[in-house]
């Protein structure tokens, strides 16, 4: 599985472009972050890296499954195969926070990671 360092960053609203869709997310998930007592540290970064690991390793934790059409730079029209997976994050603060996460299924079966929302209360 592939899961970038960028992505990462998304997590911990570390350098996200502005605009109004990534900015609140990122936002929401720093928050999230937080609250569960991760922060954005090299240790803890790796700790979400082996969470989303083993989500991808859940073979029953698939909550939706898609198409996603799109046009890359090219102006080419492609599709990709998304899987949204559920699954909870433990943090040091003992809380705990629902993560939405999204995969492309590559061509050879291995999952990109795509995206997470957090969600806790």
């Amino acid at each position: 599985m592939d899961i970038s360092e960028r992505k990462l960053d998304y997590l911990f609203n570390k350098n996200i472009a502005l605009d109004f869709h990534n900015s609140p997310r990122a936002v929401q998930n720093a928050q999230q972050m937080k609250r569960l007592g991760l922060w954005d540290t090299p240790e803890d970064r790796e700790l979400v890296r082996e969470h989303l690991q083993q989500v991808v390793q859940t073979p029953n934790n698939v909550f939706e499954r898609f198409t996603k059409t799109f046009i890359d730079r090219n102006g080419t029209i492609g599709e990709s195969e998304i899987e949204v997976r559920e699954s909870l994050l433990a943090g040091a603060s003992g809380k705990f926070a629902k993560v939405k996460s999204s995969w492309e299924v590559m061509p050879d079966g291995t999952r990109r990671f795509v995206s997470a929302e957090l969600y806790g209360g």
